[in-house]
């Protein structure tokens, strides 16, 4: 059994010099087969570990092309993105998106090589120890309804009730009742406080 190639990892980052040192590191551990690409549909793979921009863009793509009826079985590849985003609105974007781990750039690489194993097993989603004194158990909830996040996206840039009423198509009292929910659920008293802690916590792309 010695010898035996056991995980099949494809490394995708935006940074070659980035890329060719996890492939480097990966290839190292027994057991595993790395190779380098950017394509969902380059061969199938365990795992494909890469960094945040390039696994959202992947999972899009991977997505678009996993259609019944497709020739060849393309598989959806299972993903852990390697980063140092460590932001909340940031993590939950890649979750949200189809990413089965997230592993801080920082984190011990043995943690990698975990995550790795565990993802390609069919494991739940994995999270590094760092993400897990940063969220506590499970992933953090803000609880804000799609139209709350529209609402909270437009009020971080500025805009005003009515404003805001205006580009969503709503009444300036839904948008109140809306930005007093958002107040709640962010446990703040203001929209200047809702605005800083919205954009501390990585919660709207503006």
């Amino acid at each position: 059994m010695t010898g035996s190639i056991d995980l099949c990892v494809r490394v995708c980052h935006g940074d070659p010099l980035a890329m060719a040192g996890l492939v480097s590191l990966i290839g190292q551990e027994p057991g595993f087969q790395v190779q380098a690409g950017t394509e969902p549909g380059e061969g199938i793979v365990d795992v494909v570990v890469a960094d945040h921009a390039c696994a959202l863009s992947l999972l899009a793509s991977a997505s678009a092309l996993d259609q019944p009826g497709v020739a060849g079985g393309f598989r959806v590849p299972r993903v852990i993105v390697v980063t140092r985003r460590d932001r909340e609105g940031e993590v939950m974007q890649a979750i949200a998106g189809g990413a089965h781990g997230y592993v801080c750039q920082e984190a011990n690489p043995a943690e990698l090589m975990d995550a790795i194993r565990h993802v390609a097993r069919g494991g739940s989603l994995y999270l590094c120890q760092r993400m897990k004194t940063l969220f506590g158990h499970g992933m953090p909830r803000t609880g804000l309804t799609a139209r709350e996040e529209d609402v909270l996206r437009l009020l971080v840039r500025g805009d005003c009730n009515k404003g805001i009423a205006r580009k969503l198509d709503i009444s300036a009292s839904t948008v109140r009742t809306r930005v007093a929910r958002i107040r709640e659920k962010l446990h703040v008293d203001s929209r200047v406080q809702v605005a800083v802690k919205a954009t501390q916590r990585g919660l709207v792309r503006v």
